[in-house]
């Protein structure tokens, strides 16, 4: 990941303006957000200094998605092998500064109906400019509150590929007592994010 910002500032500097995200563009989200100003505002969450975000889609082959499973250790969900990335900029100075990249993994939860609706986990993932996980946000949960608080979340924050991203009562990441198996998902979707930037905006 020492890369990703270097290859990500070049991508952004790069980008033509009709690249910039804006509603008719925005069409992954807008099923599960219901619009682009949605998305965007869940986007300001990961990154409250952006003043706009740039779309990047990526799709990998065959050789690759096996690639990527055997690093993660579990499987791809389908659109997680076609990802789109928002990477957020700050053009309110002189010059278009880089802050980093979000993207929403929608990690599949045991399938359950709470309060007449059907629970789903939506995570955002925003990675800063030294490939470093800055923030972690859960969307329409409806499991545990606990879940979704800072003080589960905030533990993930910094990480790198290189740190572990187990879960347990005996590991650096603990998990909510009530839901242990959904705070592995979350983690699970922090490292996902961190490898498919690696092979989207890292590479040559």
């Amino acid at each position: 990941m020492r890369r990703l910002a270097t290859i990500t500032a070049a991508i952004v500097l790069a980008t033509a303006v009709p690249a910039v995200v804006d509603a008719p563009e925005a069409d992954a989200h807008l099923a599960t957000f219901g619009s682009w100003e949605i998305t965007e505002a869940y986007l300001k969450e990961l990154f409250p200094e952006a003043t706009s975000f740039l779309r990047r889609r990526d799709s990998y082959s065959p050789e690759q998605v096996a690639q990527i499973e055997e690093a993660l250790g579990f499987r791809l969900n389908p659109e997680d092998k076609e990802p789109e990335f928002y990477i957020a900029v700050d053009e309110s100075g002189d010059q278009r500064r880089f802050l980093g990249v979000g993207i929403f993994i929608d990690p599949r939860v045991e399938s359950r109906i709470l309060e007449g609706v059907v629970v789903r986990m939506e995570v955002g993932i925003g990675v800063d400019s030294q490939g470093r996980i800055a923030r972690v946000r859960l969307y329409e949960y409806r499991g545990a509150r606990e879940l979704t608080q800072p003080a589960f979340l905030d533990q993930l924050i910094g990480r790198t590929l290189d740190d572990s991203f187990e879960v347990g009562p005996d590991k650096d990441i603990r998990p909510v007592a009530a839901e242990p198996l959904e705070s592995q998902l979350v983690a699970d979707a922090a490292r996902n994010a961190l490898y498919l930037m690696k092979m989207s905006l890292g590479r040559q």
